[in-house]
C-alpha cells in the first residue's frame, strides 16, 4: 500500500492550538509511563519492532512521526463553535438546511442507517452500474431484513432507481453517497487481505453491524471477533445461523458489549482473544457518531489492548467540514438526513496529515496511510470523472490506516515532560 498524502499534508496543526514539544515514540512511551507512575519503556524502535509477532508495514522509524504534540480536544471535536470564518455556513445550516426534511425521508426510503448502508453496498451491482466491492453476502442479509427492498433491487425498480440516483444532485442530495459505501467497503477489504497475507491471525470488528468480512474473507487459522451492542450482536448471530451454513462459512466470536460501559479488553476477556498477538482492528462508519470523549476512550482502549504490529482501519469526517470552515452542500444534506433518524454527527477529525499523525501517536500508532476522497476515487472509481460540484465520492470523508508501534500502555491526553514527583 502506498501512503497517500492529502492536499494539505504539509500544513502545520498550529491553527488549532499551541503545540508542545514533539518526540520519538520511545520518548512518548517514557513520558507516558513516568506520568502514570510506571516504569519507563526506554526500548529503541528496533527493539519494539522485534516484539511484534510478525512483519510490520513500516519496520523503520520515519521522521514524519516526529510531530508536535497537540491536545486531543484541538484535533478532534464537534465543530460547533461559531467563528468569523464559519458563521455564514452555520447560519445556512440551521435555517435553510432543515427545510430539506420535506423530501429527504422519501429520498432515503425512511430506512434506518444500518439498513440503508446495507442496500447501498449492493445498489451499483444490482442496477448494472460499475461496482468495486465484492460483498456477495450483503444481498442475503438485505433480503432477509428488507424483503420488499430486495425485490426492488432484483427487479431494478425504476422508482428506486430515480430516488437513489437523485442523491447525486448537488444541492438537493448527497453526491457520491452510494459510491462512498462501495469504495469504503473495498478499501477495508483490501486492507484486511493484506493483513491476512502478512500473517495476522486475529481480526476485531468494532460496531460490526451487518459486516460480512468474517464470512467472505475468513481463512483457516484466522479468528474473528465481532463486537457490538448485546441486542445487535444477538440479532446478527441469529441471522448468521439462519443464512450462512456453518459447513461453508466460518463463524466469528460474537462479543455483545456496550463499549461506553465496559472497556474493550474486558469485553474481549471471556473469549480466546490473545492480546500478545498482532491484530487487525476495524472501525467502519462509527467514529463520527461518537462524542470526542468516547472516540478518545476507544483509542485509549486500543492503546491498552493492541500488541505491537497490530493494524487499525477507520474512516472519519473532516473537521474542516464539520466545523463549517469548508462548505460542502452534500454534507449539510447528509447531516439533516441523519437528524431525521434521531442520530447526530458528533466528532470531526482534523484531516491534515500532521494532525492525523499526532492523534495516532498519542495512542501508540503510526500513520501508514491517509487517503482523501479524491485519491480513493482515483484508486477504485477511475471510470468516473472527479467534479468538484458533483464529486463521485463525498469529499468530506477521510480514511486512515495505522500500525501499532508501542506495546500496550495507558495513554494520557498530551505527552509532555513528566511532572516532578513530590518528595
Amino acid at each position: 500500500m502506498v501512503e497517500t498524502r492529502s492536499r494539505s499534508a504539509t500544513a502545520s496543526p498550529a491553527r488549532r492550538g499551541p503545540s508542545a514539544r514533539g518526540g520519538a515514540f520511545a520518548e512518548a512511551a517514557a513520558a507516558s509511563a513516568a506520568a502514570d507512575g510506571g516504569a519507563a519503556d526506554e526500548a529503541a524502535f528496533g527493539e519494539l519492532v522485534a516484539k511484534a509477532s510478525g512483519p510490520m508495514l513500516m519496520p523503520e522509524p520515519s521522521p514524519l512521526d516526529d510531530v508536535p504534540d497537540v491536545p486531543f480536544a484541538q484535533l478532534c471535536h464537534d465543530g460547533t463553535a461559531v467563528t468569523a470564518r464559519n458563521w455564514l455556513v452555520k447560519l445556512w445550516r440551521y435555517t435553510v438546511v432543515p427545510t430539506k426534511q420535506l423530501y429527504l425521508p422519501w429520498m432515503f426510503s425512511g430506512l434506518p442507517t444500518n439498513y440503508l448502508m446495507l442496500t447501498y453496498r449492493t445498489f451499483n451491482r444490482d442496477f448494472g452500474l460499475p461496482n468495486c466491492n465484492d460483498d456477495d453476502l450483503a444481498p442475503l442479509l438485505r433480503d432477509e431484513l428488507m424483503p420488499d427492498r430486495g425485490r426492488m433491487h432484483r427487479e431494478r425498480d425504476l422508482g428506486l432507481w430515480y430516488r437513489t440516483r437523485g442523491l447525486d444532485m448537488t444541492y438537493l442530495g448527497v453526491p457520491g453517497l452510494v459510491n462512498f459505501i462501495d469504495a469504503r467497503t473495498r478499501w477495508i477489504d483490501d486492507g484486511m487481505k493484506r493483513a491476512l497475507d502478512d500473517g495476522i491471525k486475529q481480526v476485531v470488528i468494532i460496531a460490526a453491524g451487518y459486516d460480512t468480512r468474517a464470512y467472505r474473507l475468513g481463512r483457516p487459522g484466522v479468528k474473528f471477533y465481532e463486537v457490538d451492542l448485546p441486542h445487535a450482536s444477538e440479532k446478527k448471530r441469529e441471522l448468521v445461523e439462519k443464512l450462512f451454513p456453518a459447513d461453508k462459512y466460518p463463524r466469528p466470536q460474537f462479543i455483545g458489549a456496550d463499549l461506553s460501559q465496559v472497556g474493550l479488553a474486558d469485553a474481549l476477556a471471556p473469549s480466546d482473544f490473545d492480546r500478545s498477538r498482532r491484530t487487525l482492528y476495524l472501525i467502519e462508519g462509527l467514529v463520527y457518531y461518537l462524542p470526542p470523549v468516547a472516540f478518545k476512550s476507544l483509542l485509549s482502549a486500543l492503546a491498552e489492548t493492541a500488541a505491537v504490529g497490530s493494524r487499525l482501519y477507520f474512516d472519519f469526517i473532516n473537521l474542516s467540514t464539520m466545523s463549517g470552515d469548508v462548505f460542502h452542500p452534500g454534507f449539510e444534506t447528509l447531516m439533516v438526513s441523519v437528524w431525521n433518524k434521531g442520530e447526530y454527527f458528533l466528532s470531526g477529525l482534523d484531516e491534515r496529515e500532521q494532525c492525523v499523525r499526532a492523534v495516532l501517536k498519542k495512542f501508540g500508532f503510526r500513520l501508514h496511510e491517509l487517503v482523501d476522497a479524491k485519491a480513493l476515487a482515483a484508486r477504485y472509481l477511475s471510470h468516473l470523472e472527479w467534479k468538484d460540484k458533483a464529486p463521485p465520492l463525498p469529499p468530506y470523508f477521510g480514511y486512515i490506516a495505522g500500525e501499532k508501534a508501542l506495546p500496550p500502555l495507558k495513554r494520557i491526553d498530551s505527552v509532555e515532560a513528566p511532572p516532578r514527583r513530590r518528595k
